[in-house]
């Protein structure tokens, strides 16, 4: 690393950075003096995340990549010419959050800590700047704050999926069927659920094995799909069971719905691992409404007293 003295020009191009806006050259002329140039190649490393620092950096000439991870697979941020960089581990005085990398040759003004602070102290306009740079950087980790619990929802949106049926999983409904039911409780909508099981999973997992058997959860999810609307709000309750919330659909109207889906799921073809029908695959369907002031665990309830009417009746009907 070599470290040079301001020339004139440098002087004049620090005058119009960030920093340095309507700050009178005559006022900050001796406190230059005292700063160094500092030049960096592509991909050469400014400032390395856990190490100290005592000086800031205001960019001449050239960008640079700042990275919060060792990764290095997408930078935060890109500064460039007039920006800063440093501050924050100065005003702190804790070490540095994040690695800053050349992402073109660079020319930098390097001010060490005690330079930055008596600056501050004899120029007014510099202090004002100071606390505007600050603000900017706030701003910006907010947002990158905010990007990365966006992200983080879409990821937990991708978790909510069940691998094996395609359909959503259990803690989705779990969460998604209070909400829901709230919803139509303040509209004054109804609400109904229907819970379905599959018939003689345990003679398919016997006779064809367990392949075969995830074949048929899948087969059967993908029937349920492929006989209803676009935006079904299904998910895979556990081992052979589905569940579906109908919001604002009365009990005749759900109870129309789950039959369709039986006899849609009747006369399906499901194949096996090994491209062979599987036989006889019927469910059996439960059919319950939330009236108002229905609580979760009731209309749970409620649905699985109807689909074990419809098991006991003799399977392959639908039961409200």
């Amino acid at each position: 690393m070599t470290l040079e003295r301001l020339n004139e020009n440098d002087f004049a191009m620090l005058l119009g950075s960030t920093l340095f806006r309507y700050v009178a050259a005559e006022s900050i002329e001796g406190i230059m003096q005292g700063c160094r140039i500092r030049e960096l190649a592509v991909g050469e490393t400014l400032l390395e995340t856990d190490q100290e620092n005592d000086r800031l950096y205001v960019i001449l000439s050239g960008s640079l990549h700042v990275y919060l991870n060792r990764e290095r697979s997408e930078p935060v941020t890109t500064l460039g010419a007039g920006e800063t960089v440093g501050e924050m581990s100065i005003l702190d005085g804790g070490r540095v959050s994040a690695i800053v990398v050349a992402a073109e040759p660079c020319r930098l003004v390097a001010m060490k800590e005690e330079l930055l602070w008596s600056m501050v102290q004899v120029s007014h306009s510099a202090a004002c700047n100071l606390l505007t740079i600050l603000t900017r950087r706030l701003r910006n980790a907010n947002q990158i704050i905010e990007d990365q619990i966006a992200q983080f929802n879409s990821y937990r949106e991708y978790g909510s999926i069940d691998s094996l049926s395609g359909l959503h999983n259990r803690h989705w409904f779990d969460q998604m069927l209070g909400r829901l039911l709230h919803r139509c409780h303040l509209a004054g909508k109804p609400l109904s659920l229907v819970m379905i099981d599959m018939d003689n999973f345990k003679e398919i997992n016997d006779s064809f094995g367990h392949l075969a058997g995830d074949r048929a959860i899948h087969g059967i999810a993908q029937a349920i799909v492929g006989n209803s609307r676009p935006g079904l709000l299904a998910a895979r309750y556990g081992g052979d069971e589905f569940v579906i919330i109908l919001p604002e659909i009365e009990l005749s109207r759900a109870t129309a719905i789950a039959d369709r889906l039986r006899q849609g799921v009747m006369n399906a073809t499901i194949l096996d691992h090994h491209d062979n029908a599987l036989p006889g695959l019927t469910l059996s369907v439960g059919v319950a409404e939330a009236p108002p002031g229905t609580g979760r665990d009731q209309l749970l309830a409620a649905a699985d007293a109807a689909l074990f009417r419809a098991k006991n009746g003799g399977r392959n009907r639908v039961c409200c």
